[in-house]
C-alpha cells in the first residue's frame, strides 16, 4: 500500500516538474525566436512572438501556483501583454497607451512585493555599494528625463514621466527586499529589476535618439528575463510573516 502511495506521489511530481520544464522551454524558444527575429527581419515583425514570450510567463506564473495565484500580477502581466502589442505596432503612435500600461504594471507589481519587505535586518558592508547602486540607477533615470522631455512632445510627456516615476516605485521594494537579506531568492528579484531599468531606457534610446537592431536584441532580452524573474520569485518564494521573523532571525 506505501509503496502504490509513494508510486503515485512519485508520478505526480514527475509530471508536476514535466510540466513546469515545459513552460521553461517554451519561454527560452519563444526568446531564441524573437531575439533572431530581432537580428534579421523588422522590429515590427515581433509582435507574432513577444506577447508569446508574456503568455508563457502566465501561464508558468498560473500553473506554478496551483492556480492559487494573486490576481493583481496575473492583470499586472496582461498589461504587458497589451503593451507588448502596441509598441511593435507603432511605439511612437501609442505611446501614451503604452506608458499607462507600464505605469500600471510597475505599480502593481510594487504593491504585490511590498509582503516581502521587511525592515531590520540588512546586508553587511553594502554601504558603499548602495550609494553607488542609487547614483548609477538616478543617472539612468535622469538621462531617459531628459530624453522624454526632448524628444516627446503633448500630453504624452506627463505620462512618459509618470512611466519612470512608477520605476522608481517598483524599484524600491527590489532593493530593500535583497538588502533585507530575509530571502535566498533576492538575487533573482534584484536581477529583474536591473533588466526592468536597461528595458526602458534602452527603449527610449531606441526610438527617440539612435535606432539600431543591437538594442531591439537587448531589450527583447531584458524584457523577457525581467517578467521572467520577477515571476519567479513570486512563484518560488513566500512571503515571510512577522511571526517567522521573530522565530528566526531575533
Amino acid at each position: 500500500m506505501h509503496v502504490v502511495l509513494y508510486m503515485k506521489n512519485t508520478n505526480e511530481h514527475t509530471h508536476f516538474a514535466s510540466r513546469l520544464k515545459l513552460f521553461d522551454l517554451l519561454f527560452l524558444l519563444l526568446l531564441v525566436v524573437s531575439v533572431v527575429i530581432g537580428i534579421v527581419a523588422e522590429m515590427q515583425d515581433l509582435i507574432y512572438t513577444m506577447p508569446l514570450v508574456v503568455l508563457s510567463i502566465i501561464g508558468k506564473y498560473i500553473y506554478e501556483t496551483k492556480r492559487k495565484f494573486k490576481v493583481l500580477f496575473l492583470i499586472a502581466l496582461l498589461c504587458i501583454l497589451v503593451s507588448d502589442v502596441l509598441v511593435f505596432t507603432s511605439f511612437k503612435d501609442y505611446l501614451l497607451w503604452i506608458s499607462l500600461l507600464n505605469t500600471f504594471f510597475l505599480i502593481c507589481s510594487a504593491l504585490v512585493l511590498k509582503p516581502y519587505v521587511k525592515y531590520g535586518k540588512t546586508r553587511a558592508s553594502m554601504t558603499i555599494s548602495v550609494f553607488i547602486s542609487i547614483a548609477f540607477v538616478v543617472y539612468i533615470l535622469y538621462t531617459v528625463f531628459n530624453l522624454i522631455i526632448t524628444e516627446v512632445y503633448g500630453i504624452e510627456v506627463y505620462f512618459a514621466v509618470l512611466c519612470e516615476l512608477s520605476m522608481l516605485l517598483f524599484l524600491f521594494p527590489i532593493g530593500k527586499i535583497y538588502l533585507s537579506d530575509y530571502y535566498d531568492t533576492g538575487t533573482i528579484l534584484l536581477a529583474s529589476g536591473i533588466f526592468s531599468l536597461f528595458q526602458v531606457a534602452l527603449s527610449i534610446i531606441n526610438e527617440f535618439l539612435y535606432f539600431d537592431s543591437t538594442f531591439t536584441v537587448l531589450i527583447i532580452i531584458c524584457h523577457s528575463l525581467s517578467l521572467y524573474l520577477l515571476t519567479k520569485f513570486l512563484t518560488n518564494t513566500k512571503a515571510l510573516k512577522d511571526e517567522a521573523l521573530r522565530e528566526n532571525y531575533l
